[in-house]
């Protein structure tokens, strides 16, 4: 029984890991969408998220961050110490940590 418990436990623990981490890329990837709207519409990129209409309520998710005014990076934690990481300059992820 308690090694029944310990296996659901851990069942529910990576459920939920895989949860916050799919929820972490969807709004990276809304950032990007957004980000690219924006450079497109006006020529510029965004000083802020503000600009491109996402408020501070999910801004433990992902986060962006203006390298020059060609180049961004887009990223989010998958665990301590490593990120998923977007560059708009190569339009690839890369892991790092």
């Amino acid at each position: 029984m308690k090694k029944c418990f310990i296996i659901i436990c851990v069942f529910f623990f990576l459920i939920s890991c895989c949860d916050i981490i799919c929820k972490r890329k969807k709004h990276a990837e809304l950032i990007i969408e957004k980000v690219e709207l924006y450079k497109n519409k006006t020529g510029l990129l965004p000083e802020n998220l503000q600009q491109i209409g996402l408020d501070d309520t999910h801004m433990d998710l992902s986060f962006y961050e203006k390298k020059n005014q060609l180049e961004y990076e887009v990223w989010y934690g998958l665990d301590l110490g490593t990120s998923m990481i977007y560059n708009s300059k190569t339009k690839k992820w890369r892991k790092e940590g």
